[in-house]
């Protein structure tokens, strides 16, 4: 087994890859929108892909694995480091180039990410502030029996000054 197979894998991790920064990218503007049905339709569109993305990955370490096992090397968690071993110069070039790709990818989709968690944060606190403001506050409609606010003199006189 060459390298190749290993090589196709990761390119289609960085295809995956590149969808799900796209994904999450549509999600800055649904969010700042308010579209939940849409939202929600490219979070279940973001969930095909990322098991997608998973089932590629224990694809990818199987046939490393495979690739590394033929070689005479028993490896546990393999890496892409192990295999630059026992491939070609022009092999290894390839793998770098793609493994360099494939890392840039992971960090631009970590900050999309936490950019949108961002957006979802500030938007739950935008809503939870505007609950609060239109939930009437316990104190206000309770009612206080022994209150001296609520009497309009403190002398005990009533309003009417009734001699009769």
């Amino acid at each position: 087994m060459s390298a190749t197979a290993i090589i196709q894998l990761m390119e289609r991790l960085i295809e995956l890859h590149e969808e799900l920064i796209e994904t999450a990218q549509k999600k800055v503007d649904l969010i700042k929108t308010g579209d939940m049905r849409s939202l929600e339709t490219l979070v279940r569109e973001e969930s095909k892909l990322t098991r997608k993305l998973e089932t590629t990955e224990l694809l990818r370490q199987k046939v490393v694995r495979t690739f590394l096992l033929e070689k005479g090397e028993v490896t546990e968690n393999a890496t892409i480091s192990d295999v630059k071993l026992f491939v070609t110069d022009v092999e290894k070039e390839t793998l770098v180039q793609v493994q360099m790709k494939l890392v840039s990818l992971v960090e631009k989709l970590r900050e999309q990410n936490n950019l949108n968690q961002s957006l979802i944060e500030e938007s739950l606190r935008f809503v939870n502030l505007s609950l609060d403001l239109l939930r009437p506050h316990k104190e206000d409609i309770s009612y206080h029996p022994n209150s001296k606010e609520d009497e309009p003199y403190d002398t005990g006189h009533s309003i009417f000054d009734s001699k009769a």
